[in-house]
């Protein structure tokens, strides 16, 4: 492995020689709490904690309002290598790649979770997710590495979740879902009807193969996601963005990296008054009373 890599891996383990930190863990600032399970992908899965907010800033997270666990929780990344594929998450704390998640907000300062040690065909990889302590945006950084020393072709990642953010307090899994752009600007969003919160997964590190979809169908397979768009619109479907990373020559190193965002309305009551004037909640409301017929 290229000394890149290398570098990062000697400092985290001795950063972390005296922490117990090779399991799930939650990390927090003031507006933002997160889980992360030791397979890298989001959710806690001993705490169940997903994605919490605090729009004060206070950092007080006591409210039962979570992005990704209510319901079934589902958060996954997953990588192909040669048209063979795998999932990390996706429901449960599946970890196919052998990896070890390491919490390093202590020696940062501030939230900051390296997930190592993955390998996946011959592609080694390590992924940082990280934040400030003011922040409402979370950084995630994969660097990608072809350690097995012949070319490896038609590899790609995607990562998506399902946002559940009004199921715990309103019932409503339900979400307003946006793709706002493709490529270097791609981005995917989903905003709660009734408390007005929206999350949204965007591009960061301008790589151009990139596509923004939203599926019902919750699929994991990084070869469909990175390709044709799909845009399931409205309800409960998972946001997600899909990496084309071509091939990748013996030794060859890439990056590339997406924020998770939330913003929130001054006054969700108001949001969800205008979104019933608009008929949305109204027309929810008559799809689930048919379902249950």
């Amino acid at each position: 492995m290229k000394n890149t890599l290398r570098t990062a891996l000697a400092s985290a383990v001795l950063l972390t020689c005296s922490m117990s930190a090779w399991a799930d863990v939650t990390v927090q600032g003031q507006y933002l709490q997160l889980g992360i399970n030791t397979g890298g992908s989001l959710i806690d899965f001993g705490t169940m904690t997903g994605l919490k907010f605090d729009p004060t800033g206070s950092g007080n997270f006591s409210s039962p309002i979570d992005f990704l666990s209510p319901g079934i929780p589902f958060a996954f990344y997953s990588i192909g290598v040669n048209g063979n594929w795998a999932t990390a998450g996706g429901g449960t704390p599946t970890n196919p790649f052998g990896t070890a998640t390491l919490n390093l907000s202590g020696a940062a300062g501030s939230p900051f979770v390296l997930t190592m040690n993955g390998s996946y065909s011959g592609l080694a990889f390590q992924q940082v997710i990280s934040y400030s302590q003011a922040s409402t945006a979370i950084h995630s950084t994969i660097t990608f590495q072809n350690v097995s020393g012949t070319q490896l072709n038609n590899v790609v990642y995607a990562a998506g979740v399902d946002p559940d953010q009004d199921s715990n307090v309103y019932g409503q899994p339900w979400t307003q879902n946006t793709i706002s752009g493709q490529g270097t600007n791609a981005s995917v969003s989903a905003t709660g009807l009734y408390t007005g919160y929206t999350l949204s997964m965007n591009n960061t590190t301008g790589w151009v193969a990139t596509t923004a979809s939203i599926t019902g169908s919750w699929s994991t397979n990084p070869y469909g996601l990175a390709g044709a768009v799909v845009n399931d619109g409205n309800g409960d479907n998972t946001i997600n963005l899909g990496y084309q990373l071509g091939n990748f020559a013996p030794g060859q190193e890439k990056t590339v990296g997406f924020d998770y965002a939330v913003t929130a309305v001054p006054e969700p009551e108001t949001y969800a008054m205008m979104l019933a004037g608009l008929g949305i909640l109204g027309a929810l409301a008559r799809r689930r009373a048919k379902q249950a017929v």
